[in-house]
């Protein structure tokens, strides 16, 4: 336990030591933290958002004019049936010519002596089905059904979204995985000149036979402390940035960031992390 509390000290007197090193590590953390937690929530409520649009996503099923009652039902049941399908709405030829009055402000009957519009169904999919591979692979199945006579979907409106979606998942992670690496590299430069500045210290443990452990655990120390304490700084400055947001800016811009304490803890683990890594990253090279 002596030796333990030992190396807790002397991991915080580096910490002290490095000075400007130390500090710039822990605000080239923070400034990474920071960037990488606003684009969290960012690229969250862009897919929240692309989610909803999903949501509201249907195919539209149009059915032979010539189909009776009992083909009707059957086919309803179908549909119900399918593992693929959240809900089911069925538009009677009446319910059509609603329909086309409200959306076009002339009744069919004015236009025609009689209505054309054929019986159909509008399926609204489960999330995991909402994408271009699983609807082309349902309206197939659907159009081959006898009494199917179209099934429409808006198939480019599908393929714009998902192209946006890859670009979205794509940029952050690129961007996470560079602002990772920003800090681990500058967290182990501000370790390496740490272990630089101490060399005759260290070599003299060596002579009084303390072992690499024993001297590479301060060194740990000090990278984790630079990792919490950057990572501390980024939480609060987010928080304080998400709190002005909602509570004066919220009839400005209409946006709402909500984010629970676990958000939080997870920009402190990470940020601690990233300290460690980057220690870690010093030592193995330069204690050899």
């Amino acid at each position: 336990m002596t030796v333990f509390w030992f190396l807790i000290r002397e991991g915080f007197k580096g910490l002290i030591r490095s000075k400007y090193a130390g500090a710039f590590s822990v605000i080239i953390i923070s400034i990474s933290l920071i960037l990488v937690g606003f684009g969290y929530v960012g690229s969250r409520d862009t897919l929240f958002l692309v989610e909803n649009i999903r949501a509201q996503f249907d195919v539209d099923i149009f059915l032979h004019k010539t189909a009776s009652s009992e083909e009707i039902d059957n086919f309803a049941a179908l549909l119900d049936s399918m593992t693929e399908v959240r809900n089911v709405h069925y538009i009677s030829p009446e319910k059509a010519a609603v329909k086309f009055k409200k959306e076009f402000g002339e009744d069919i009957f004015d236009i025609l002596d009689y209505n054309p519009l054929p019986s159909s169904f509008t399926i609204n999919l489960k999330p995991i089905y909402r994408n271009l591979v699983s609807v082309e692979g349902i309206a197939s199945i659907l159009s081959n059904k006898p009494v199917v006579d179209e099934v429409k979907y808006r198939k480019q409106f599908l393929i714009l979204l998902e192209k946006y979606q890859r670009i979205v998942l794509i940029t952050v992670v690129s961007v996470f995985a560079f602002l990772a690496l920003l800090s681990i590299i500058l967290t182990s430069n501000s370790i390496k000149m740490t272990i630089f500045a101490r060399r005759e210290v260290i070599s003299t443990m060596k002579l009084v036979g303390a072992t690499n452990s024993f001297i590479r655990w301060p060194f740990i120390i000090e990278g984790t402390l630079q990792g919490f304490i950057g990572s501390c700084l980024a939480s609060l400055f987010i928080y304080g940035i998400f709190y002005f947001l909602n509570n004066y800016l919220q009839t400005v811009i209409e946006y709402k960031a909500i984010v629970s304490y676990r958000y939080y803890i997870g920009i402190v683990i990470s940020g601690s992390l990233l300290g460690l890594i980057g220690s870690r990253r010093a030592i193995r090279k330069f204690l050899k």
